[in-house]
């Protein structure tokens, strides 16, 4: 069996090399050698993304985030079950799409994960057709952002990181019809610049002022 340390070195090199397919085989040594790890967690939940987005399989992918979730890892089982929830509603599984969902995007405390899980949600419900639903999820999802900016600033936390969701949440505030927030939030996130950003968030936030 292969020493942890050193595959977890192994994909650092083959990520950099931009070795997609050596990746995956690590990956999956990792999951069969150290099942009990963290590490194993991620993998699988990386596996699952490489499942849907490369090989274009979605039961495979179900498959692995099914088992990520199910590790309850405070990061990857949360990004694994969010990825889950989405997985269920393109294979017309509606209420057990929905139940993933609402267990990431109301957790006692807000993340990255909960705002992107109620995102989610925002979607199917519109996509359903069901408007009152949309309200309320969007409302939900705008309190998250505001609360999580709010802790960005307080914690004088990362830049990048209070840039994308002042991003996320102007949007939210513009499709709420309140121009003006959304606006100003928006602007706040521009303002960070291109180097605390990155190019492709400073453009994109530029692009929806």
């Amino acid at each position: 069996m292969a020493n942890l340390e050193n595959l977890l070195n192994d994909l650092a090199n083959l990520d950099a090399a931009h070795d997609l397919d050596g990746m995956r085989r690590v990956r999956e040594q990792i999951v069969e050698e150290h099942p009990d790890s963290d590490a194993a967690v991620e993998a699988l939940y990386k596996l699952g993304l490489d499942f849907l987005f490369r090989q274009r399989s979605l039961p495979s992918a179900v498959q692995s985030f099914e088992t990520a979730a199910k590790r309850k890892h405070p990061f990857w089982s949360a990004a694994a079950r969010t990825s889950l929830g989405l997985c269920y509603y393109h294979q017309k599984r509606l209420q057990k799409a929905l139940f993933e969902l609402r267990r990431v995007a109301y957790a006692k405390e807000p993340t990255p994960h909960s705002v992107t899980a109620l995102a989610f949600l925002e979607n199917i419900f519109s996509e359903e057709g069901q408007p009152e639903e949309v309200g309320k999820v969007r409302k939900e999802r705008i309190g998250q952002l505001e609360r999580l900016v709010a802790e960005n600033r307080e914690a004088k936390g990362p830049l990048g990181e209070r840039g994308h969701h002042l991003y996320q949440l102007g949007l939210a505030y513009r499709d709420s019809g309140d121009d003006e927030k959304g606006i100003a939030a928006l602007e706040e996130a521009k303002g960070l610049g291109p180097d605390v950003l990155g190019a492709d968030l400073f453009r994109t936030v530029v692009g929806a002022l």
